[in-house]
């Protein structure tokens, strides 16, 4: 006889010590990662999350299920409040323990159309704000979401779509906007074209994110999987001054909508920076990810300049390469925007980080990279990103040995073509929309990194399916 999670959850509890509910609530059962050494010269998958039911069973007890009997306001868990797709973990949990694999992986996949890609990528906002996390360790729930879709096929209707209602809708760029805006599209009956200008999908997902993160055929299975829901895709299309958005309404589409990432580098803007080894790393990920015009790194020494998931993501993979690789920050590491078992597992594989550090001058002679001059620095009071602001300190200056420096201090939409089209934009470069996501010119919408800037895979998901609700709306007029 199956018992509802309630009546489970009791008899579990019933069954410890109060002491041993203590430690229970407070730890959370540990993920398995691929030892340090078999790590190096590989790009095996790191992070193997859990690998049987039991483990996220034990792992899902040490929820709270909160406010699940709010009455009469029913109020939205912390996990659910804060994802951006407002996905229902705490529903989820719930059903595992009920033995309702079903259910639970159907409030998933309502939410992510390549569910196995984002759990392994997402910054986990709802585990930063899970109310286990007050007394212990927040409930794992992205290893917890991974498992299931990892272990279990498909829903059943997941390749089912309404009728046909003859409309056409374009979009630019294959990441996880487009993919997930064309999904949600095709199950109204809409009819879908995803024009990409490289030569394979997927977007950042697959040109900036390293396979230790993301293995290759996790995202290509995923990418199989919404091709075959009736999707066509173009690749090695660009829209330029040769095929402008008016082109594509010319083809018949009703709809456009611009998804293109944010793949154009920023840069330093200091003397030395035109020099052949001073990379952007964002350009370097892409390469060694489609294997075009990779650097020899062998015995060599890599300079990385920023904090965030695209520096360390450089690290990691210079690392592998058979590089010296460290990366030099400008604050402390408790402020660095890449997530914190990023973090962790660069310092493990052997990236050291020089922090309060700011290349003010790369030193090369023909072309031959000797290192950068740097500037040490001190934290001062909060900025506008709610961080300390770093100031230079007079006469700290120090030189850092490399024959490669790669800057990864961030990047804005590439707009080469689309800004002709009366496309307004905001102050920060990035493709001004309205509350429902349309853009300055009729029937064209935009979402993902060209409207908010870089953020994560997650929000760009959740974007996408509003923006598919939108067009469907416009079509029902």
């Amino acid at each position: 006889m199956e018992y509802p999670y309630s009546v489970v959850y009791k008899r579990v509890r019933c069954r410890l010590t109060e002491e041993k509910k203590q430690v229970r609530r407070k730890v959370s059962v540990k993920r398995h990662y691929l030892p340090i050494k078999n790590r190096i010269n590989n790009f095996k998958e790191v992070n193997l999350g859990y690998l049987d039911i039991d483990e996220v069973k034990k792992e899902c007890e040490r929820c709270f299920q909160c406010f699940k009997k709010s009455d009469p306001e029913v109020k939205p868990p912390p996990c659910m409040k804060f994802c951006p797709t407002h996905c229902n973990s705490r529903e989820i949990i719930g059903s595992i323990l009920d033995n309702k694999i079903e259910d639970a992986l159907r409030i998933i996949y309502e939410h992510y159309p390549f569910p196995r890609s984002v759990e392994r990528v997402c910054p986990g906002y709802c585990q930063l704000h899970c109310t286990a996390g007050n007394q212990g360790e927040p409930i794992q729930i992205p290893s917890i979401k991974r498992f299931l879709v990892d272990n279990y096929d498909l829903i059943e209707d997941y390749y089912e779509c309404k009728p046909e209602i003859g409309k056409e809708v374009a979009i630019i760029g294959s990441g996880p906007l487009g993919l997930s805006t064309a999904y949600f599209l095709r199950k109204h009956g809409i009819g879908v074209t995803i024009f990409e200008k490289l030569e394979v999908p997927g977007g950042m997902l697959v040109s900036e994110i390293p396979a230790f993160r993301l293995p290759r055929d996790v995202i290509n299975q995923e990418i199989e999987n919404i091709k075959k829901v009736g999707i066509k895709f173009e690749t090695s299309r660009s829209i330029d001054e040769k095929f402008m958005i008016k082109d594509l309404f010319g083809l018949g589409f009703s709809v456009v909508v611009i998804g293109i990432g944010s793949h154009k580098a920023n840069w330093l803007q200091i003397p030395g920076e035109d020099s052949k080894p001073v990379l952007h790393a964002l350009e370097f990920l892409k390469n060694f990810n489609l294997q075009k015009e990779i650097p020899d790194l062998k015995n060599k020494r890599v300079a990385i300049i920023g904090g965030g998931s695209t520096a360390t993501d450089a690290a990691r993979v210079s690392i592998r390469m058979g590089a010296e690789a460290s990366i030099l920050y400008r604050r402390e590491k408790e402020q660095m925007p890449a997530g914190k078992a990023e973090i962790i597992e660069s310092e493990e594989e052997g990236v050291k980080i020089e922090f309060l550090t700011v290349p003010t001058e790369f030193i090369c002679n023909d072309d031959v990279s000797i290192g950068a001059v740097c500037q040490k620095m001190e934290l001062g009071e909060v900025d506008s990103s709610g961080r300390p602001m770093p100031i230079p300190i007079d006469d700290a200056y120090f030189k850092v040995n490399a024959n490669f420096v790669m800057e990864a201090i961030g990047q804005e939409p590439d707009l080469n073509g689309i800004y002709q089209e009366n496309l307004k934009l905001t102050e920060r470069k990035t493709i001004l929309v309205d509350e429902n996501f349309f853009t300055s010119i009729p029937e064209v919408l935009a979402g993902g990194d060209c409207v908010s800037g870089s953020k994560s895979v997650v929000d760009a998901v959740a974007q996408g399916k509003i923006i598919a609700e939108q067009i469907n709306k416009l079509f029902q007029v």
